[in-house]
């Protein structure tokens, strides 16, 4: 069986949907100015050094109870399930027509340019600065994480957003929980995309990201987990 679900991966990588340039660990150029073009690559581990000292700070200093601590944690954790699904599909992705058009013109830019003055509204921009990047070059792994410029004010706004709903006391702990989240996430996808998973349920969630990045990006959101896909009823059906 293992070897069959190989197959089945390689299968579905090898065809390139309409919005692919290159399937290897390679990329376009984004920006004009050096110095903006070194800070858009990022290393896979970034995040984790970041926020990882975040994380243990805000459940050291969190003023509630240790058992309220806890649950509060892994309501965040809970939370961030429902928001990378949210933010994945309506957020980051454009309508086909825009992800289209971006494909065409980065698909055709000769070798150095930068792809960002070529986008020709603020809409293609926007969803090729945020994730059609990645869509373009799946196995770029500078690019497989966001830039700490670009999470460290979405967390900070995070932040003020569950302070403000559940009371500042609660959101040390139910943000930590989020992030803890956001670095499943982030690690799991990048063990998608570079590493092989021994296992079923690695070899599944392969399986559902590489559809969703080669076959129809409009289906399997869900990266960490398929859970809001079968809720909003966008799983592939039958997994195929």
């Amino acid at each position: 069986m293992r070897p069959a679900g190989r197959q089945r991966i390689a299968t579905i990588g090898d065809r390139l949907s309409a919005f692919v340039s290159s399937t290897r660990n390679e990329s376009a150029r984004l920006f004009k100015s050096d110095l903006a073009e070194w800070l858009s690559h990022v290393h896979p581990a970034a995040p984790h050094v970041i926020y990882l000292p975040i994380i243990s700070v805000l459940l050291l200093k969190a003023p509630t109870p240790l058992t309220t601590t806890l649950w509060l944690a892994l309501g965040g954790l809970g939370f961030w399930t429902i928001a990378e699904y949210l933010l994945h599909r309506f957020a980051f992705h454009a309508p086909d027509h825009v992800m289209q058009e971006t494909h065409q013109i980065v698909a055709a830019l000769p070798p150095g340019a930068p792809a960002v003055r070529a986008l020709p509204g603020v809409r293609h921009v926007i969803y090729f600065l945020m994730h059609g990047i990645h869509h373009e070059y799946p196995s770029d792994s500078t690019r497989l994480v966001m830039a700490p410029t670009v999470s460290l004010p979405i967390a900070g706004a995070f932040y003020i957003a569950f302070g403000l709903a559940l009371g500042w006391h609660r959101a040390p702990a139910f943000f930590s929980g989020f992030i803890v989240g956001y670095l499943a996430y982030d690690t799991i996808h990048f063990l998608l995309h570079h590493r092989a998973i021994p296992t079923a349920v690695g070899r599944q969630a392969k399986q559902r990201h590489f559809r969703h990045h080669f076959v129809d990006p409009d289906r399997d959101y869900g990266v960490s987990s398929p859970l809001w896909d079968f809720v909003f009823g966008t799983r592939t059906a039958n997994g195929k």
